[in-house]
């Protein structure tokens, strides 16, 4: 699960900070903001809009003057999210049009889930009017590269397609850890959830999307890199007095930030996870160490010709605690073959249901091998006793035991 989540920060950069609006923030679910209706049928767009934020929210930062005003940036850009009317020659309804510049797609992509092209060509030319279109949305709008497609009142051509989004909103590693910051961490979070699903978004360059949907709700972000060797705390400071002297409004929250608090929840989870492995840890060594010392009492006429014949008490002591560590360790590859096969296919049937598909199981080999030793070890210590008691046995009194 930790890896799983922190591999996701660690592909958007660690030097990355967000500049969210203090208020007015508006999740853009997709599952919650997109709808659709056949052409010249009765689509009713009041159920979409009804649940939209009833004001825009928006960053409103000169980029350019940001990177003036703050030497610890590298790279700066803004992210504008609109629920727009967009209509094909079969369907029509309300998606998510996100428009990024041409540069925050060459610094950023990782945000974007990566924008990876499954056809056609992505957003080059910022005096045409192209559209990329995630996946789900191509199907449901029944396009594909060379179509056009109505956005507002603006047709544009169709010139790429996305792969479908690694994290899609069923299946992202944050979703299901949910927001653990509140206020503006949260809404960065939100936000790097939200976009990190493409399937269900249309991309326009924000030379041509500034002109579409003038007056309806929307949802702008800067995001920002901070220079190698710079101090990430130092370069959010500088950026909130910058938006202070541009008259903006806005909160800097690092990617670094966002991470440590989910991994403080990660921490809790494996907490409460490692305390239940102690429990069944504890209940194994008392099931094995009665297990032991019924065959210490069954096997007491052969300890006895053990001593008899000359073993001593610590050779007899040291083949309980080996026999004793060794059905530890048959039980400790039988639980790693068990908890691998329930890790693999427990992921795959019930990963969607319970909204964690997105994690996969790792094992490692130092894992393996420690789950294995720990057995062995765990085994012989809960031997030792009745390994004890069978060592202290006089040999004439275990012969003529029945």
């Amino acid at each position: 699960m930790q890896q799983a989540v922190l591999q996701q920060f660690e592909d958007i950069g660690y030097d990355v900070v967000l500049v969210v609006p203090r208020s007015g923030f508006a999740a853009f679910d997709p599952s919650r903001t997109a709808g659709f209706g056949r052409t010249g049928g009765q689509f009713d767009p009041s159920q979409i809009m009804s649940r939209m934020s009833a004001s825009s929210s928006s960053s409103g930062v000169d980029t350019d003057r940001l990177l003036e005003q703050v030497p610890q940036l590298e790279e700066a850009g803004n992210l504008t999210t609109r629920i727009l009317a967009v209509e094909s020659d079969a369907v029509g309804g309300f998606l998510r049009v996100t428009s990024p510049s041409a540069s925050f797609l060459e610094a950023f992509s990782p945000i974007l889930g990566g924008f990876v092209l499954e056809q056609g060509t992505g957003l080059e030319d910022a005096n045409a009017r192209e559209v990329v279109i995630g996946s789900r949305s191509a199907e449901s709008l029944e396009v594909t590269v060379g179509d056009t497609v109505v956005i507002g009142n603006a047709r544009f051509e169709v010139v790429g397609i996305l792969a479908p989004a690694a994290e899609s909103s069923q299946d992202n590693p944050l979703d299901a850890l949910g927001a653990s910051q509140g206020g503006a961490g949260d809404a960065a979070s939100l936000l790097l959830r939200g976009l990190s699903n493409t399937d269900d978004t249309l991309f326009v360059l924000e030379e041509q999307a500034s002109r579409l949907g003038e007056g309806s709700d929307s949802y702008s972000t800067t995001v920002t890199r901070v220079r190698t060797g710079a101090s990430v705390t130092e370069a959010q400071r500088a950026i909130e007095a910058a938006l202070e002297e541009q008259g903006t409004s806005g909160t800097a929250v690092s990617v670094e930030e966002i991470a440590d608090s989910i991994q403080g929840t990660l921490g809790m989870v494996e907490t409460v996870l490692a305390s239940i492995a102690a429990v069944a840890l504890i209940v194994g060594a008392v099931g094995l160490m009665n297990t032991m010392y019924t065959a210490v009492l069954e096997r007491t006429r052969e300890i006895g010709v053990l001593k008899a014949v000359g073993a001593r008490d610590g050779q007899v002591l040291l083949l309980f605690v080996i026999d004793s560590g060794l059905m530890g360790l048959i039980g400790g590859v039988l639980g790693l073959g068990v908890g691998t096969l329930f890790s693999v296919f427990g992921t795959r049937l019930l990963g969607p249901v319970l909204g964690v598909a997105g994690f996969a199981p790792v094992f490692t080999a130092t894992l393996v091998f420690g789950v294995l030793l720990l057995s062995f070890l765990l085994g012989g210590l809960a031997g030792v006793w009745p390994a004890w008691r069978a060592s202290r046995l006089d040999p004439v009194e275990a012969l003529s035991s029945e």
